[in-house]
């Protein structure tokens, strides 16, 4: 099959979007397939419309600098250029994997061509931090309409007026696409109970096979163990939560453990204040995903640990694939982790900090949860991947 990913996002912004679209495509084509990347382009400068080896790059109209994020307006001029470039590519899915401007634009010119649009949603869950936002959520409101070219509905999912509204932003493009993916069956489950009335399927996100081969904890690395967080440091991730578990963890095991924190973001500023002084705990910025997969065979287990937040995190993906156990508070994402995860009892600090203290007192346990991981990453295997997707695309 020849299919189209398409996505408002940069496609060289290193976030669990893009990850899973990198490794779909991946998937897709060690499978035989062709898929082609519609996506914005970098810089202010060039053509509106640039084809490029792997797809179409479209110059947004302006970027919004604190999301990084494309501002690609659904209009008459763009979606010709787009129905032109499917024609010529003789595509015969469009697969798109956001809910902004070029999303709609795509989906536009799918309709006109009379070919499949699919939808993945990566997120229902938009939250945001900060004061009341009813004072620009109406704005929001105004300028997103325009740029997609539909009316957003009103359901009310969260008091917080611009998240409930990025909430209603996906439910305009699931309910319009004829086939809706969702990477998790708890975010399936919500979408159907917000009114998506399309068929739905779960398929977790895809992880190719490691090209250096992973290898098992050893108890001798589990009898001093370091745990790895890896997210975006921001609050949705709660980072600043985990580190202060981690402090009360560290004093009532004698420093018995590390933690290395990797990812930048408005938390990172307030993490490093807090854990300065404590050399068990290591604060790094942004790495190269080949650096952070080896500080994975480094460790003895991946914690995460938002909450309410995620759907189906590609760290999770990505820490069984590396033979890697998951510490994690979040009950709605045990999904993938039926032999390789750790429930903390609560969400909150103290039990963040109680679980730190039972792992790292009790090495087997990790040891148990590494060899989990080679049962559970089938899960996210790209076999599996394919196999669902391109029944999904057919259907």
């Amino acid at each position: 099959m020849r299919i189209a990913i398409v996505s408002d996002y940069y496609f060289d912004y290193v976030g669990g979007a893009q990850t899973s679209m990198r490794q779909q495509r991946l998937a897709l084509e060690n499978a035989g397939h062709s898929v082609v990347i519609v996506s914005p382009a970098r810089g202010v400068f060039g053509r509106r419309y640039q084809r490029v080896d792997d797809g179409l790059q479209v110059r947004p109209l302006f970027r919004m600098p604190v999301l990084d994020l494309a501002v690609i307006p659904n209009t008459a001029r763009t979606r010709r250029a787009l129905e032109a470039y499917l024609r010529d590519e003789r595509i015969d899915v469009v697969h798109v994997q956001t809910e902004f401007g070029l999303a709609h634009v795509a989906k536009a010119a799918a309709a006109s061509i009379g070919i499949p649009l699919v939808h993945t949603v990566h997120s229902f869950y938009w939250a945001s931090e900060g004061g009341p936002q009813a004072s620009v959520a109406w704005f929001i409101h105004w300028a997103l309409q325009i740029v997609i070219g539909a009316k957003i509905p009103h359901q009310f999912f969260t008091p917080r007026k611009t998240d409930n509204l990025l909430r209603n932003l996906v439910l305009t493009m699931a309910g319009t696409a004829d086939r809706v993916v969702s990477p998790s069956a708890h975010q399936a489950e919500d979408l159907r109970a917000a009114g998506v009335d399309r068929p739905i399927a779960v398929i977790p996100n895809p992880i190719a096979p490691p090209v250096t081969p992973s290898v098992l904890l050893t108890p001798e690395t589990a009898a001093r163990p370091r745990f790895l967080w890896v997210a975006r440091c921001e609050p949705v991730k709660r980072p600043l939560p985990f580190a202060r578990a981690a402090l009360d963890a560290l004093e009532r095991t004698g420093n018995g453990f590390g933690v290395d924190f990797v990812g930048e973001g408005s938390d990172f500023a307030a993490l490093e204040k807090l854990t300065a002084g404590h050399p068990e705990i290591r604060v790094y910025g942004s790495l190269p995903h080949d650096d952070v997969l080896r500080m994975m065979d480094e460790s003895a287990a991946v914690a995460i640990t938002s909450l309410g937040f995620d759907n189906q995190p590609m760290t999770i993906a990505e820490a069984v694939s590396r033979g890697r156990g998951v510490l994690y508070c979040d009950p709605k994402l045990s999904e993938g982790l039926r032999n390789s995860g750790a429930l903390s009892r609560t969400p909150d600090e103290a039990g963040l900090s109680d679980a730190l203290v039972d792992l790292a007192s009790d090495p087997s346990r990790l040891v148990a949860m590494s060899q989990g991981a080679i049962i559970d990453r089938e899960l996210f295997s790209p076999t599996t991947y394919v196999e669902r997707i391109l029944a999904v695309y057919r259907g």
